[in-house]
């Protein structure tokens, strides 16, 4: 996203260090290669063939969904910044740097919390019903929000569509997306150039496309089983989509409708985040089963690379974003509502875990946002 900015990782200087960390790590095999897994809760040590690419600037936004409060840490130390409640039921977070704001999914307040970047001081835009994930316009003027995406009633609430929240005015719209009734929205994603929406819906189990000047939904693609998160290429050609309910990923060509499928785990691995490095060689996806981990896709050869733990045993994965260079996720995990989770800073260049940080406090980190922006409180 031109939202982000990368995170740097300081060079090992000495290769003492490097034995130091390593007495730190288990190495697990997976796929075509080998994954370094962190101990959890040990100290770890810089990445050595990470080296300085000039990143690690800016901070990191976690929203808690148990007790509706988001923590902002320091992208380079982890150090904890500020603390602050938004809204009953936080889910999800993005940030408009061109607004100079986060936006927070505030799910039971059927609001959108939005949080002054530099001053901290707090809104409320009204979103509804049941506001969920929620992602910016590659220019930051529109805030897209997704809605009742996971409906405890019947018939469920609302219609299948997203809300466009105007980043000037805080004026809403919404834009259908689906042809089913019963199909709710759970992720969008829109083209650079703004003419595209393409929309995941875990209620539907269906992929589809929007014009964003029309409204026409251009596009369908089912069955996805539970169909959670989608990206396009750089070229909006080809979508890859997390099928939470199959344990795999797929590639639809948008063209001709065919689609290619890579498992990543079990059906209890429950993939999520989508993430394409910016070469689009390598696809990272988030996995919500147990413990928390990341699977790396080979998005040339269509095949799992391997994954990465980054948790500890009985922990549960949640969601991550992507520095701007691809070279850093940063992934959420938590430990139950009771328990204490937090945030993993995993290399994808070595899929290594180089530093995790612990949530200030019990109750589910989730949604995750990376700002480019290094925040003086």
């Amino acid at each position: 996203m031109t939202e982000q900015e990368p995170r740097t990782i300081r060079k090992i200087r000495s290769i003492t260090l490097l034995l130091a960390a390593a007495a730190f790590m288990a190495v697990v095999s997976g796929g075509s290669g080998l994954v370094v897994q962190a101990l959890p809760g040990a100290p770890i040590a810089d990445n050595a063939a990470g080296g300085d690419d000039g990143g690690a600037k800016g901070s990191v936004w976690v929203v808690n969904r148990d007790l509706g409060e988001l923590a902002i840490f320091d992208a380079e130390t982890g150090t904890l910044l500020e603390k602050l409640a938004v809204g009953r039921g936080a889910h999800d977070i993005c940030i408009s740097e061109k607004a100079g704001k986060a936006y927070i999914t505030a799910e039971a307040d059927n609001a959108v919390t939005t949080v002054d970047l530099e001053t901290l001081a707090k809104g409320s835009i009204p979103v509804g019903p049941l506001p969920h994930h929620i992602e910016p316009s590659h220019d930051g003027r529109s805030i897209f929000v997704t809605l009742a995406s996971h409906p405890m009633t019947v018939p469920p609430p609302g219609t299948p569509a997203f809300a466009t929240i105007d980043t000037d005015d805080n004026s809403v719209t919404y834009t259908a997306t689906s042809a089913n009734p019963p199909a709710r929205a759970h992720a969008v994603f829109p083209t650079p150039d703004g003419d595209r929406m393409f929309v995941a819906h875990d209620t539907g189990n269906e992929v589809s496309g929007v014009d964003m000047e029309t409204g026409d939904i251009f596009l369908s693609v089912s069955p996805i089983v539970r169909a959670e998160e989608v990206v396009a290429t750089r070229f909006g050609d080809q979508l890859w989509v997390s099928s939470r309910g199959d344990g795999t990923v797929k590639r639809i060509d948008i063209a001709t409708r065919a689609v290619d499928s890579v498992t990543v785990g079990s059906p209890l691995s429950q993939p999520e985040s989508v993430m394409l490095t910016p070469n689009e060689r390598t696809l990272v996806v988030s996995m919500r089963g147990m413990p928390a981990a990341l699977a790396f896709v080979d998005a040339v050869k269509l095949e799992l690379i391997g994954t990465v733990q980054i948790g500890q045993a009985g922990s549960m994965g949640d969601l991550a974003v992507m520095s701007g260079n691809g070279h850093y996720v940063f992934a959420t995990f938590d430990n139950q509502a009771s328990g204490i989770g937090g945030v993993a800073v995993v290399d994808v260049r070595t899929r290594t875990v180089v530093r995790d940080w612990q949530y200030p406090g019990t109750g589910r980190p989730h949604g995750i946002w990376h700002s480019r922006k290094k925040l003086r409180f």
